[in-house]
């Protein structure tokens, strides 16, 4: 590969050799060519690091880095150490994309110039499902440009993709952010911040990134202490001084709100002295979700906030009774 490379496709890889072949052929067959493709092998103890290797002797755009386990921040972080690119795309390694990701995104970032892009909304599909069919052309999408400000409050609001994959970034934003090491919910600390950066935002409709919802996945395990993360995230989003600059903690509190009351939901019930930690956040926040007036503000999130006055008890009966289903958002 020559030293020209325009994006670098970074793909954190930890024992997925189940996926990783489908998701990295999706990448190496993209019709935008001058991008390179760093994979990450996260210490997997599977097959997937000899996968990634295979990859980068059939095609010399791929790059593998293979290191000791860190999650999912720690690789990410590696592997922008490596990007020689102008823009920075991530992509997780159990997923798939269009053919026309990369080159769609391009386009709608140099025809508009724009400070960044990112996919609006994804298809996503249980494991085991049959794939999901993605745009078949570079014309099949269509685009919004907002301000940055508006871009964050449809981020926090859950009315675009959260995600660190689905956006394509210029490498310079990774200066100095960087996804926290050991988090879960990682995206949801780090995001956001790409906002502060930009001036135009590039919002592309058209489904160009496969999310794939895994049961085992470390964000739908059972609870464990681990995912009380989100109580350092929340006090982050409400207390940033950027986003209280931009007059948007209103729109903080409903992003930290969803979060939040996803993990409350996810406690075994027994675990009372948890659910209490997170309850406190779940009262403190909702009234700021019901008198969001955005026409964006997520009605699911609404919903919650108005059952979580009838208490703590029935607030976790019914969010258990009616369930979660997954979402990239």
């Amino acid at each position: 590969m020559d030293g020209d490379a325009v994006v670098s496709i970074i793909v954190p890889v930890y024992n997925v050799e189940k996926y990783v072949k489908e998701c990295v052929d999706s990448i190496i067959n993209q019709t935008y060519k001058n991008i390179e493709i760093i994979l990450v092998d996260d210490g997997s103890t599977d097959s997937s690091g000899k996968i990634c290797d295979d990859f980068a002797k059939i095609d010399e755009r791929v790059k593998t880095i293979h290191k000791k386990n860190g999650g999912l921040s720690d690789a990410r972080n590696e592997g922008v150490k490596y990007a020689r690119g102008k823009y920075v795309s991530f992509i997780d390694s159990d997923d798939y994309i269009s053919p026309y990701f990369i080159e769609i995104l391009i386009k709608v970032k140099e025809e508009n110039s724009c400070d960044f892009v990112l996919v609006y909304d994804c298809p996503s599909f249980w494991d085991g499902e049959d794939n999901t069919v993605l745009a078949k052309n570079a014309d099949d999408f269509t685009a919004e440009i907002v301000d940055a400000k508006t871009g964050l409050q449809r981020m926090f609001l859950q009315n675009i993709a959260t995600g660190a994959p689905f956006k394509l970034c210029p490498k310079e934003y990774f200066e100095d952010i960087h996804f926290p090491k050991g988090y879960l919910y990682e995206d949801a600390a780090t995001t956001y911040k790409y906002f502060f950066k930009a001036k135009k935002v590039g919002i592309v409709y058209s489904e160009l990134y496969a999310y794939r919802m895994r049961k085992d996945s470390i964000i739908r395990q059972q609870f464990n202490e681990k995912k009380l993360i989100v109580e350092v995230i929340y006090q982050q989003l409400i207390n940033d001084k950027m986003v209280q600059k931009w007059d948007l903690t209103k729109d903080a509190y409903s992003r930290a709100f969803s979060l939040v009351f996803t993990v409350f939901l996810q406690i075994p019930e027994d675990d009372k002295v948890n659910m209490q930690k997170l309850w406190k956040y779940i009262k403190q926040s909702r009234k700021y979700v019901i008198c969001n007036s955005s026409r964006y503000c997520r009605r699911k999130n609404k919903i919650a906030a108005m059952i979580s006055f009838s208490g703590m008890k029935i607030t976790y009966f019914i969010g258990r009774k009616i369930g979660q289903k997954g979402s990239m958002k």
